[in-house]
This record gives C-alpha cells, sequence and structure tokens, in this order.
C-alpha cells in the first residue's frame, strides 16, 4: 500500500531563532491501522497533527498527505482529513444545525450516522451545542468526526473529559469506524483508555520520532509485564507487583494484545534500548 501519511525530515519551530518543536522528523503512514501517538507535554504532538492537517507550513522538509502538500489546503485533500482537537469550540448553533452545515464540506457525510453516534453518546441534537459541558461538546464533535467518514482521522486527546460509560462507546465506535482504507492517530495521555484498540505506536521523545511500529511486530520482538529469565530486559522497573518490564522474547509464547503495555513500551521507547531492538 501506498504511504497516506509522508513526512521527510521535516523540522517545525515557530520563530526562526526559536528551538525545534519538531526536530527532522521522517514517518511514513499506511491505511489500515490506528495508531497511538505517545510523548511527554510539549514534545510536538499536537503540532505533528497541525502539520498533518495543513494549518501550519513545515520549517523544512516535506510533508505530503495522501500525496497532496496539506498546506496549500485543496478541498479535495481537506474533504478526506478530520482534525479532532482537545479543545472544542463551536458557533451558536445547535448540533443538528452544525451538522448540516458543515457536514456539506465532507463527502462521505452521513446525517443517519451522526444521529447514530449522538444517540449512542446520550447528547441531544436539538440542544444548542454552546450550552453543552464540555464533555457533551467533545462527543458531539466525535460524534459528527466520525460521521464525516474521512480517510484520515486525527484526534487530540479525545477521552479527556468522558466518563467511564462514554469512554466504553467511544472504544466500540472507533473500533466500527477503523477500516483498511482509513489511518486514524490518537494522541493520549490516557494509555489505559485505548490500549485494545491501538494496533499502531508512534513515540516522541526529545522532539523526535524514536519508535513507529505496529503492535504485531512489537509483540513479535518483546515481552511485556514479568519478565523470564531468558529475556535479556530493554527496560525494567520495580513495583508493588514485583519486577516489570519489557524485555527481548526469546522463548516465551507470542502475548496477546490484551498484554501490551504502552506505559512500560514509552518508557522502553524514551530510555533507549527498544528501537535497536526491533
Amino acid at each position: 500500500m501506498d504511504d497516506m501519511i509522508s513526512l521527510k525530515n521535516v523540522s517545525f519551530k515557530y520563530r526562526r531563532s526559536a528551538p525545534c518543536v519538531l526536530d527532522a522528523i521522517d514517518l511514513d503512514l499506511e491505511s489500515g491501522l490506528i495508531y497511538g501517538l505517545l510523548g511527554k507535554n510539549g514534545e510536538g504532538k499536537t503540532t505533528l497533527f497541525r502539520l498533518i492537517a495543513g494549518l501550519n507550513p513545515a520549517f523544512s522538509g516535506e510533508v505530503m498527505i495522501m500525496g497532496h502538500d496539506p498546506f496549500k489546503r485543496e478541498p479535495s485533500l481537506m474533504g478526506e482529513l478530520f482534525l479532532v482537537p482537545e479543545e472544542i469550540y463551536f458557533p451558536s448553533l445547535k448540533a443538528l444545525e452544525y451538522a448540516k452545515y458543515y457536514g456539506a464540506f465532507y463527502p462521505h457525510f452521513s446525517m443517519d450516522d451522526f444521529l447514530a453516534n449522538m444517540s449512542e453518546f446520550e447528547v441531544p441534537e436539538h440542544q444548542p451545542l454552546s450550552n453543552m459541558s464540555q464533555g457533551q461538546r467533545k462527543k458531539a464533535y466525535m460524534s459528527f468526526a466520525l460521521a464525516c467518514h474521512t480517510r484520515i482521522l486525527l484526534m487530540d486527546e479525545p477521552t479527556n473529559g468522558l466518563d467511564i460509560p462514554s469512554k466504553v462507546k467511544f472504544r466500540k465506535m472507533l473500533a466500527a469506524a477503523s477500516t483498511p482504507e482509513r489511518v486514524i492517530i490518537i494522541s493520549t495521555h490516557q494509555v489505559r483508555d485505548l490500549e485494545a484498540l491501538i494496533n499502531g505506536v508512534i513515540v516522541l521523545d526529545q522532539h523526535k520520532i524514536v519508535l513507529c511500529a505496529d503492535t504485531d511486530r512489537l509483540l513479535e520482538r518483546f515481552v511485556f509485564g514479568e519478565l523470564g529469565a531468558d529475556e535479556v530486559p530493554v527496560f525494567k522497573e520495580e513495583t508493588h507487583r514485583g519486577m516489570r518490564g519489557v524485555g527481548v522474547r526469546v522463548n516465551t509464547p507470542k502475548q496477546s494484545l490484551a498484554e501490551l503495555d504502552l506505559e512500560l513500551l514509552f518508557e522502553a521507547a524514551t530510555q533507549g534500548g527498544l528501537a535497536e531492538n526491533l
């Protein structure tokens, strides 16, 4: 498959004299995966989304999305790309009015799916968006984003502000939205909310990408959790349950996706040694 998202030696800074927010980024993503974008605060996750969405130009390097420069904001590309920001601001419209007006910009938008998503989240479509709580507004916006059926979907901290039942519903809806033709990237600190869905991982550290791999490859290569005597540890920590970590798999049977620990994976990737063993 051709790369849906391709960044070549991309750097970004807000001023010429400022330090890089992203430094010499290389990234090639194919469709068919839900990627988790992990990184500490200030590492450039939101900036990476803004570059992919065409909201900022690269300081240097090349950003190509589905073969197009996103900063040119071509309607054919913008109709296939949706960004859900962490902070959401709406015009003074009812949810249904918003969907009717803005859905026209997305060729695959489905009003039926929007209404079904709103019903699943228990958000009233006739209530003014400006009168909703932040959590309700986020659910309305995600209902709209999923109903647009864009080939590229970017979500910045989507589970922030959601209660536990809403997180369960969101995972169900996101799983249904994943298709071989789409690429979905979710930036999150709430890794436990999405571990069972993510089948690709991108880790940013020191403003660089230190890991980009699908979970199947990671599970083939590494053991997560309690390490056997044969596993060479890449990262380990002492917990109340004993020593846990990430080790190079030798004789241990391949674990399931449910056993992938993204917190351990993040620590291993940012402390070095993991990428070298892939």
